[in-house]
């Protein structure tokens, strides 16, 4: 039997070992018990700063992916309860969700929505996926939610998907189905993103994937950054109508963000701020 300067010199060995810290974590990942992993990854840190392996699972679970996303008329709300009808709204609007999710598209029933939008906390460990509500400042309407004495309208959707840890890499998704506001809204939640992707989590590229029957989105993602990276044939079937599509490839790497004088110009037109700028 192990006496107690044994037992306690067996448990600081054990706390400086690398494969103590990973287990403990995974552990937690596996119970999905997502907030506890975060203080063991925190704890392990200490002892092993910098260490790619705890720091990957830290980009996980860091907090930063639900900071506000904002600006003086728009703002990018982690979804709640209360998005339940607009999510069922745009879930319904086939036109809309064939250019917004063209390989993702799939049926949600009532249950599913509530469900998602009940256990969202975590969604880049669950799912790899971090989803928005675009909301404007507007007069009364029968989805305005008020805040902070502020009547706010959802009127589309921001997500970045396929969130590859390692690579930190993301899809771009931005839909906005009604015609006015798309036009009014879609540069600035585009800016609110780059800012958040680049400046907030740390991502280190952004891709999009646009259908090739859409060349305005296509013109519009160019405009404002995105370098087409390639152009695939017959890349996706349309489920309804079983026709081949092809869409375009684009991407954005911080370098190019950070030296992009459209960004600059545009974002201090719009945010009042440069963007591209490193964080202090």
């Amino acid at each position: 039997m192990l006496r107690l300067d044994e037992k306690s010199s067996v448990e600081t060995s054990a706390e400086s070992n690398l494969v103590y810290w990973m287990t403990l974590v995974d552990e937690q990942f596996r119970k999905k018990d997502f907030g506890r992993a975060r203080d063991y990854i925190l704890q392990g840190l200490a002892k092993f700063p910098y260490h790619p392996l705890l720091l990957d699972r830290l980009f996980i679970v860091d907090r930063r992916w639900n900071s506000p996303i904002a600006c003086s008329k728009l703002r990018l709300a982690i979804p709640n309860e209360s998005d339940f009808p607009f999510l069922q709204q745009c879930y319904a609007n086939e036109e809309f969700m064939q250019q917004l999710l063209p390989m993702g598209r799939k049926s949600h029933s009532p249950e599913s929505i509530l469900s998602a939008l009940r256990n969202n906390e975590f969604s880049v460990a669950q799912s790899r996926t971090m989803h928005r509500i675009i909301k404007k400042e507007e007069g009364a309407d029968p989805f305005a939610i008020s805040l902070n004495g502020c009547n706010l309208k959802p009127i589309g959707l921001a997500s970045l998907v396929d969130i590859q840890i390692a690579h930190r890499r993301a899809e771009l998704l931005i839909g906005i189905p009604d015609h006015e506001d798309r036009q009014r809204a879609s540069a600035i939640t585009m800016l609110l993103v780059l800012d958040f992707a680049f400046n907030q989590i740390g991502l280190h590229k952004l891709t999009s994937l646009v259908l090739a029957n859409n060349p305005h989105s296509q013109k519009s993602t160019q405009a404002i950054g995105f370098i087409q990276e390639g152009f695939r044939r017959h890349h996706l079937r349309d489920p309804k109508t079983r026709e081949w599509l092809d869409c375009y490839e684009n991407g954005l790497t911080e370098d190019v963000f950070r030296e992009n004088p459209v960004i600059v110009r545009v974002s201090k037109r719009l945010l009042g701020r440069d963007i591209t700028l490193r964080p202090a």
